[in-house]
């Protein structure tokens, strides 16, 4: 879902600024280096926590605050997109520090036939993943949502992935309709 939010934001925005109109507010780049500090710092915790026995026990509770931190930095930045991701982000960090790990529907992994998903996270091979059952708090928010395309494979998502994907959009469509936008025309095209 992200990737079509992203290839969709472009041409919105691409037509916007083909029509020489901007699309929402000029988005800031440095307003995200919360965002950009926590998504790192997630990468970082998950490569090595297999290596580090202190990251691996504490892995659940590092996730959420990442998350959090993560959506924190979205909505300082203020723009609509932003906003719209950090919602996205903090409801998925709250499912996760509920749970210990996003809950997913075993039903929703089978219908998209992603039988190998479902048996690394019943192994508990998945830091990130859990199944969810009838013990899962928040269930309603956690990944359940069957989505495929042409663009992309099958995906099981949340509700959170859902926000994500459209302040992705937002973000995307904006910033393209100002880049390109902004581009010097020829005095012949005016």
């Amino acid at each position: 879902m992200t990737t079509e939010g992203i290839i969709l934001g472009v041409c919105l925005g691409l037509l916007m600024a083909w029509k020489n109109k901007t699309f929402l507010q000029e988005p800031h780049f440095k307003n995200l280096i919360v965002a950009g500090t926590g998504a790192a710092l997630f990468f970082i915790a998950l490569k090595a926590a297999p290596s580090v026995p202190f990251l691996a026990a504490h892995f659940s509770t590092i996730h959420a605050l990442l998350l959090f931190i993560m959506a924190v930095g979205c909505v300082i930045g203020r723009h609509p997109g932003y906003v719209f991701a950090g919602i996205g982000l903090a409801l998925n960090g709250a499912v996760v520090a509920l749970n210990g790990a996003m809950p997913v529907e075993a039903n929703a992994l089978l219908k998209i036939g992603d039988s190998r998903a479902l048996a690394l996270i019943t192994e508990g091979r998945v830091l990130t993943h859990s199944l969810a059952n009838e013990t899962t708090r928040l269930r309603f928010l956690g990944d359940r949502f069957c989505f495929s395309s042409a663009v992309s494979s099958a995906k099981v998502m949340s509700i959170g992935d859902g926000f994500i994907a459209f302040g992705l959009f937002l973000f995307v469509a904006s910033a393209t309709s100002y880049l390109f936008g902004k581009a010097d025309h020829h005095a012949m095209d005016k």
